[in-house]
């Protein structure tokens, strides 16, 4: 493979990586890949979690012939810009700058380009594709429902699993009225989002994107996914405890286009597996997950539909 450091030229300068194939004749299709939250670059890494999906999907991609392009998001990595005040139609309007990158260049197939949105990146994935269409989506751990009763979900389960832990955690926990605490902690947070006009507040001392919550909050995937008539992979797992597994079967009967999804047993929102069942220990064991390879399953489900596709 052949990887190309390049500079994508949205509102600010994004630094990324084009990867081509080495045996393969140009024109190449291209798999543009679009992050999950948080401060990711271009391979899914973070100091506190190297996810690294991107990376190997890519190394993966291009085995079977397909270009990739992955970017640092604003103010990470090598790209400008100041990563708390992005919001979410900034991250949109990156993603578009980087797929008109890959129509422009002439090693790529302008006519065979994959969008791949992992997390809250297959969330905007049909709004990317309606700005600048692409032929086919990816959708891994993604989601059919607003951001707000996804982190809704996601607060029940974290109190359900504080509610029925036993033993000294389980009486510790009680005893602080933990699931409380939590509660109220959110209503304050979401109140202070909700009512600030500034791109980032500090909270605890912590800085937060105040501008990317709210724009969560006007965005509903839904009003999108009936407009997206191109093909559609969607891939979850079993133990996904960041959206609801079951979210699978709304963004198929939403999608205009044919759809093909996949539920894999034991899977992680990080596209891993684990024997662990309970919430807390499944997001615990992240730690763990991400010293493994992204699944083998996953990465051969892409490789068939990608076969198909281009």
């Amino acid at each position: 493979m052949r990887e190309q450091e390049i500079i994508i030229e949205s509102k600010y300068s994004l630094a990324g990586t084009l990867t081509l194939p080495n045996d393969e004749p140009p024109p190449f299709p291209l798999l543009v890949m679009v992050h999950g939250s948080g401060d990711l670059d271009r391979d899914e890494n973070t100091k506190r979690r190297p996810i690294n999906a991107f990376k190997e999907i890519s190394d993966f991609a291009v085995k079977k012939g397909i270009a990739t392009l992955r970017y640092d998001k604003r103010g990470v990595g090598k790209s400008e810009a100041d990563f708390y005040k992005a919001g979410l139609h900034d991250l949109i309007e990156d993603a578009v700058a980087a797929i008109r990158f890959g129509k422009a260049h002439p090693t790529v197939d302008d006519q065979k380009i994959i969008l791949l949105g992992h997390s809250e990146g297959s969330i905007i994935a049909p709004a990317i594709h309606e700005e600048e269409p692409v032929q086919g989506l990816i959708l891994l751990s993604g989601t059919a429902e607003p951001l707000a009763e996804t982190t809704a979900w996601q607060r029940e389960m974290m109190k359900e699993d504080i509610r029925t832990s036993t033993g000294l955690e389980g009486w510790l926990l009680h005893l602080l009225k933990v699931d409380k605490k939590i509660e109220k902690m959110n209503r304050k947070l979401i109140d202070k989002m909700k009512n600030s006009t500034e791109d980032v507040i500090r909270y605890k001392g912590k800085k937060i994107n105040a501008k990317w919550d709210r724009e969560h909050r006007n965005y509903n995937v839904r009003d999108y996914l009936p407009r997206v008539e191109v093909p559609v992979l969607a891939i979850t797992g079993t133990k996904d405890v960041q959206v609801k597994p079951q979210q699978l079967d709304d963004i198929a009967n939403l999608t205009a286009g044919p759809c093909e999804t996949h539920l894999i047993e034991d899977l992680t929102h990080i596209l891993r597996k684990t024997d662990e069942q309970r919430f807390s220990k499944i997001l615990k064991d992240y730690k763990r997950q991400v010293k493994e390879p992204v699944d083998q399953t996953v990465l051969e489900i892409i490789g068939k539909w990608l076969n198909k596709i281009t």
